[in-house]
């Protein structure tokens, strides 16, 4: 079984809708791209101002992309079409319970195109709150030499 290894650059956008006013957040990495069979991973650290880093890794299968975060906060989220899904958001401030409804998902390989994009909609429910539309936009591309 042959695994595939590329140093990316990441790029993810969060647009996050709440009455008529929208928030954007903009992670930009470098990482590491990885792909074994039907399973696509990057991993990357972000780094915080004066906090703990936050590792990051993104698992992409064909029918589900699940984010993972550990260090200065955690969280383990799943995105299934059409399913709602529950994770535990830690941080230092405390934990919120989230509900995630995804809406729709799409993925192009780095394999594919040389430019690998996720793109996911979907709805999310805070500690029991009024759900809130979200909108992420995983984007990498192979590092040049």
């Amino acid at each position: 079984m042959s695994v595939n290894k590329k140093d990316v650059t990441i790029e993810l956008r969060t647009v996050i809708e709440d009455d008529g006013e929208k928030e954007l957040m903009i992670v930009k990495q470098k990482g590491k791209y990885f792909k074994r069979s039907n399973l696509e991973v990057l991993t990357y650290t972000e780094k915080t101002d004066g906090e703990e880093d936050i590792d990051n890794m993104i698992s992409i299968y064909p029918d589900k992309i699940n984010i993972k975060r550990t260090g200065a906060i955690s969280m383990n989220q799943l995105f299934l079409k059409g399913r709602l899904t529950e994770n535990l958001y830690r941080h230092p401030y405390g934990n919120i319970h989230m509900e995630i409804d995804t809406v729709s998902m799409s993925y192009e390989s780095i394999e594919e195109t040389g430019r690998g994009q996720a793109v996911i909609a979907y709805r999310a429910m805070l500690n029991g709150s009024k759900e809130r539309n979200h909108y992420l936009t995983l984007t990498f591309m192979e590092e040049k030499k």
